[in-house]
């Protein structure tokens, strides 16, 4: 009787141990299966710090032929020569054409219009000293008491030429009587520009001089 019972009790702690030792063996390897499960089932963690981008496909093709090209081109300054329109080639004004008298100064304005690439100014005078009576009566090409002054300027040099100042001038002739001009004017971008044709009596103690002028700007 007590060596059945001494052999069941042996059975059980054989069973008992045995039972043991396979569980111990095998939970690693379940474990890493499982593991292994999760880290292919768990999806990738993006950083959520760093903005989306979205990539056209014509920049991602450009991105391929060349790594270097960005799709956003490089800021400048803007230039006026990127508003040059067509010139007004072709064209002409008049600027004064008629016949006036000249006590001290007489002028006439004109402008320029934008985009004129080579502009021109073009015409003549011819002075004559007037008579006691107010009549102006043609005078030999050596007597100066009809010579006038020819300046021309633009706003800020006429300006300074009110004011009583001595103003840089654009383009100035000597006192003449009969004179022929023929001079190029800068050339204009995106605006106008504005001059001023003075005629002033040189020699004005001689009296009011009467002036034949006839002026055009060309571009």
């Amino acid at each position: 009787m007590k060596k059945g019972f001494v052999w069941l009790l042996l059975a059980a702690a054989f069973c008992g141990g045995y039972s043991y030792y396979r569980n111990r063996s095998s939970q690693p390897k379940g474990q890493a299966a499982e593991e292994s499960q999760e880290a292919e089932a768990k999806p990738e963690v993006q950083d959520t710090d760093q903005p989306a981008t979205v990539v056209s496909p014509l920049a991602a093709f450009m991105q391929k032929l060349n790594p270097l090209h960005t799709s956003e081109p490089a800021q400048r300054k803007p230039s006026p020569s990127d508003h040059i329109a067509a010139s007004p080639v072709g064209t002409s004004t008049a600027i004064v054409r008629k016949t006036f008298a000249v006590a001290s100064t007489a002028k006439f304005s004109f402008e320029v219009p934008p985009h004129a690439a080579s502009p021109q100014l073009h015409g003549s005078y011819r002075s004559f000293a007037q008579q006691s009576g107010g009549q102006s009566s043609n005078v030999q090409s050596s007597d100066e008491s009809a010579d006038v002054d020819l300046l021309l300027m633009n706003d800020q040099q006429y300006a300074d030429f009110l004011h009583g100042g001595s103003p840089d001038v654009v383009y100035s002739v000597d006192s003449s009587h009969d004179q022929d001009v023929s001079f190029g004017l800068p050339s204009t971008m995106n605006q106008p520009a504005q001059y001023y044709l003075v005629f002033r009596n040189s020699s004005s103690h001689a009296g009011k001089k009467t002036v034949q002028a006839d002026f055009r700007v060309d571009f």
